[in-house]
């Protein structure tokens, strides 16, 4: 099916969307595969074993079930896939301390070398001249906003990036599908 939109939130999911069913720490999303069927979700991607709830009537569409060992990072590369853009050059900054300040120095740098910077993290995302992005309030946002957000400050200009990359959003496999070029390591 054409994809309009992805997500891992049912309540998020709008007609043609995939919906991403991935078990977290509390809440598992397969238990709400349901729902996000029922609000139009046209795929759904989940690991393996997980059965979609049965068909209500013969007339329901069938929807594919992507299954994947790992399902976190699987959705960061359909992420990247699905909105295709990014700066032409992104470093990632990780450590226990210093990840904001390593940031925002690097986006100073860069902008006083006349590249068109952005840095992404804690503080949100900081851009000169671009607008209406997002990242979630996490330090390291989701696959889906983070690829989004990406894919926007291209299209704006954006040509440099550097992203804080927390441990938990390493471990999550949120950065899949970046094109790095540095990483810099704080302690």
């Amino acid at each position: 099916p054409d994809i309009a939109g992805m997500t891992t939130n049912s309540r998020a999911v709008q007609p043609g969307f995939l919906f991403a069913a991935l078990p977290g720490n509390r809440v598992d999303g397969r238990d709400f595969i349901a729902d996000a069927l029922a609000r139009g979700a046209v795929a759904v991607l989940a690991p393996p074993g997980t059965l979609l709830p049965p068909r209500q009537s013969s007339d329901d569409t069938l929807v594919p079930l992507l299954t994947s060992a790992e399902p976190r990072r699987q959705l960061a590369i359909l992420a990247a896939r699905f909105y295709g853009g990014q700066p032409r050059i992104a470093a990632a900054v990780t450590g226990t301390n210093g990840k904001t300040s390593v940031a925002w120095f690097t986006r100073r740098i860069w902008e006083a070398l006349g590249h068109q910077p952005a840095a992404m993290g804690t503080l949100g995302v900081t851009a000169s001249g671009v607008s209406g992005v997002d990242s979630g309030g996490l330090t390291t946002a989701d696959p889906v906003t983070l690829h989004r957000d990406l894919k926007l400050l291209a299209d704006n200009g954006i040509d440099h990036i550097v992203i804080e990359a927390s441990s938990h959003g390493l471990e999550q496999a949120r950065l899949d599908g970046v094109r790095f070029a540095a990483g810099a390591f704080t302690n």
